[in-house]
C-alpha cells in the first residue's frame, strides 16, 4: 500500500471509520469512504501515494435534466472552489478534486478533505436533488 493511503487508513480506523482498500495492477492504492448511500473513492498515485484524487458519484441524471444540471454544476464550480462538478459520459453527476500530499501531513490533509467534501454534499444536496427531479 502506497504511504500516504496507509497514513490516511490508519487514521480512519483510529477514528473507528468504515472503509475498503482496493490495491489495483498499476500500483494506485483506492480507499473507499462510505457516506450517506454514497462512496468517495481516494485513489492514491505516484511516489509514496504524494498525488490523491477524490471521486464521488452523487446521482444518475435523467437525459432530460442533462441541460439544467450544466447549469448547476456550472454555478456549482464558480461558487465553490473546493471541488469540481460535472456530469460524466453515463450521466452520473460526479465530485472531483485532487491534492498533493507529503507523509507528514497525509492523514490530516485528507481527513480535512474528507470532512470538507462532505459539509459541501450536504449544503447543496437540495439543489441537486431539485434539479435531478423538479
Amino acid at each position: 500500500m502506497l504511504l500516504s493511503a496507509e497514513l490516511f487508513v490508519e487514521d480512519l480506523k483510529k477514528k473507528g471509520l468504515a472503509y475498503d482498500v482496493h490495491e489495483g495492477d498499476d500500483g494506485d492504492t483506492v480507499v473507499i469512504f462510505p457516506y450517506n448511500g454514497k462512496q468517495t473513492l481516494f485513489i492514491f498515485s505516484g511516489n509514496e501515494g504524494k498525488s490523491v484524487s477524490m471521486y464521488t458519484v452523487y446521482e444518475k441524471v435523467p437525459d432530460s435534466k442533462l441541460t439544467d444540471m450544466y447549469v448547476l454544476c456550472n454555478s456549482l464550480n464558480a461558487k465553490l472552489k473546493w471541488l469540481k462538478f460535472f456530469v460524466d459520459d453515463s450521466n452520473n453527476l460526479v465530485v472531483q478534486d485532487d491534492a498533493i500530499l507529503t507523509p507528514e501531513t497525509a492523514a490530516e490533509e485528507c481527513f480535512e478533505l474528507l470532512i470538507v467534501r462532505l459539509k459541501i454534499l450536504d449544503e447543496v444536496k437540495g439543489s441537486i436533488m431539485r434539479t435531478i427531479w423538479s
